[in-house]
């Protein structure tokens, strides 16, 4: 399997670091790192995430952060596409205002 990253997965990694840095650049660096060794753990074990709320996609917690990768394992393919990395707390519905 190959791992991706979607644009929008790529923009939202940007935003997170961005975010932490300007508070702790530290933690910046090890979270970054942590959501991306978690995206890693993907490719040996494509299906441990749970079921995700668009059918299709997956989503696997990143231990030890409030993060949440939002994947979709495509055989064909043999790649595995991040689709977005979400804080759990963030509102993810489609049109959300909050």
């Amino acid at each position: 399997m190959r791992l991706r990253f979607s644009s929008q997965a790529r923009s939202q990694l940007q935003s997170i670091y961005d975010f932490l840095f300007e508070r702790n650049p530290a933690a910046a660096r090890r979270i970054l790192a942590d959501i991306r060794a978690s995206a890693d753990h993907l490719i040996d074990f494509p299906h441990m995430g749970r079921s995700g709320d668009v059918v299709g996609t997956r989503e696997w917690v990143v231990r030890g952060s409030p993060y949440l990768i939002v994947y979709e394992v495509v055989p064909e393919e043999s790649e595995i596409w991040v689709l977005g990395i979400f804080h759990g707390a963030q509102d993810r519905r489609e049109g959300s205002q909050g």
